[in-house]
């Protein structure tokens, strides 16, 4: 078991029985020397031993002993997980991001933890189901843990147990409810239509999702190609030549496919026409018939969270749905082109960019206050309107464990773009809300100055980035020292110290651009 809930099983002892009846309980357990800490692992068998002893001594049943732990646990894991959770997140939002964010993080930092799987599905903005299983069996703790999260985030949130491991079931099901307040209520609209876009392994500037017809433009201008974007070409033409074997359905439900305008990592996207309502749509579904349910599980939860989002910098949902094994979803057919081409083709000016760079803050924003992780932020993943004064971000990243091939071992446990990840996910480590906006910075940093940040050729020998490496550039010279400031404090190497406070950028940026405009 992981050390933090022994760490924390401690803790509740001591502060509750004071410290004399943990270091008995330790005695009557045979481990009178033992020493926890939060980032190793112990033997089930002495952990439940120390539970066991404990509900002996203190003369309480095992499921009120667990339920109270799991009480007490919640805002000490809360406050262990504190800097990967954004501060706009609330319960319901949290839970949602512990396999992807917290348990991956304990996995990739313990190799031998074995935390508990936590699946959680928003059914509406008051609803939640959670299944919970584990080989320990210890449900009590984990729906202690849920009660306790109320209090953490001042919520009213009733937890009522559906199925328990414990009488025969396979595993455990909860379904939360919490009282809407102005303090917690969700960004957007509470449509639960829609469908939610996973992340591509590809080049960077490759732009296998944004094809430029799925954004209207013309096939002649999608086959141009500037020649930055020719990196690892040879890997590139095995991706393209991929498209040959990729299928293409005569239709999904009331939606008549009419050709293939993307494919990444792990998804496929089609042009379409919506002959209900008669207008075009981009239909995304994964590529891999054999699609598993916890794949498929995932697929639609986050398709449900980001179907509440109405926001002009992001790309909207419109429909999900399900053939065979294979789930999709259904988006708004854009027109425009992507930011990639603009910045090929020359210049942006310091007004067009710092009112594209604005929005972009905003959107992700938006993004991150429904409790989700974009993880391919990059020029490919954001539209901009003909006119150049709006944009909106697409590609949100379904999973975090795709894999791109050309990245170095150390690194392959991780989706994204080469080029835009933060050093952290080059670690291993799970992409929360602050990558974002390191990758944000990347773009910012492109926009601003013409070319990217890193040259591609140093993911042969990864290493973090550091201010030394900003190429100052002409372009990037000539941009206010106020609007770079802000973007070199997103490429701070450290998470924990990077610029990432959304208070703060647009106070920042807002000052800026009363200059700048």
């Amino acid at each position: 078991m992981h050390g933090s809930i022994c760490v924390i099983l401690k803790k509740f002892i001591e502060q509750n029985y004071g410290a004399p009846t943990w270091r008995e309980i330790l005695r009557l357990a045979g481990h009178d020397e033992l020493v926890l800490s939060p980032i190793q692992t112990y033997p089930d068998d002495v952990v439940m031993t120390l539970v066991g002893v404990t509900c002996e001594h203190l003369e309480i049943d095992l499921e009120t002993a667990l339920t109270e732990v799991g009480k007490f646990a919640a805002p000490e894991l809360i406050r262990f997980a504190k800097g990967m959770l954004h501060p706009d997140w609330k319960s319901f939002e949290v839970l949602s991001n512990v396999e992807t964010l917290i348990h991956r993080t304990i996995r990739v930092s313990n190799p031998g933890a074995e935390p508990a799987s936590i699946q959680a599905f928003q059914l509406s903005e008051s609803e939640m189901q959670v299944i919970y299983s584990s080989r320990r069996g210890l449900c009590a703790l984990a729906k202690g843990i849920l009660e306790g999260l109320g209090p953490v985030f001042d919520e009213d949130i009733t937890v009522t147990e559906n199925t328990c491991c414990q009488k025969g079931d396979p595993f455990c099901t909860f379904t939360m409810n919490r009282v809407a307040t102005a303090g917690n209520e969700l960004a957007g609209n509470a449509d639960q239509s829609g469908g939610m876009i996973e992340t591509s392994a590809a080049d960077p500037q490759s732009d296998p999702y944004a094809a430029t017809t799925m954004l209207g433009s013309s096939s002649s201008d999608s086959s141009r190609e500037d020649s930055k974007h020719q990196s690892f070409s040879e890997a590139d033409a095995g991706h393209h030549s991929e498209k040959q074997n990729l299928p293409l359905p005569d239709r999904f439900g009331r939606y008549s496919v009419s050709e293939i305008i993307g494919y990444g990592g792990m998804g496929v996207v089609y042009r379409a026409v919506d002959e209900t309502l008669e207008r075009v749509v981009a239909i995304k579904t994964i590529k891999s018939p054999k699609t598993s349910q916890k794949k498929q599980d995932q697929f639609f939860a986050e398709a449900r969270r980001l179907a509440r989002l109405d926001h002009p910098n992001v790309v909207r949902i419109y429909d999900v749905g399900k053939v065979g094994n294979r789930p999709y979803f259904v988006m708004e057919y854009l027109e425009g082109s992507t930011l990639s081409r603009r910045i090929s083709k020359g210049p942006v000016s310091v007004k067009v960019a710092s009112k594209i760079f604005k929005q972009l803050v905003d959107g992700l924003h938006a993004i991150h206050q429904i409790g989700m992780v974009h993880r391919d932020i990059k020029p490919g993943n954001i539209i901009l309107s003909r006119d150049a004064n709006k944009c909106a971000l697409l590609d949100f990243g379904l999973s975090d464990d795709e894999t791109d091939s050309r990245l170095p071992s150390t690194s392959r446990a991780v989706s994204g773009t080469l080029g835009y990840l933060p050093p952290e996910r080059l670690r291993g480590l799970p992409g929360d809300y602050r990558g974002d906006f390191f990758s944000l910075g990347c773009v910012g940093y492109e926009l601003f100055s013409g070319k990217m940040i890193r040259d591609l050729k140093q993911f042969q020998n990864p290493k973090e980035l550091s201010l030394r490496d900003i190429e100052e550039t002409q372009a990037w010279t000539e941009t206010p020292e106020s609007l770079r400031e802000i973007i070199v404090g997103m490429l701070e190497p450290d998470p924990q110290k990077r610029l990432c406070d959304y208070e703060t950028i647009m106070s920042q940026l807002d000052h800026c651009l009363v200059k700048i405009l």
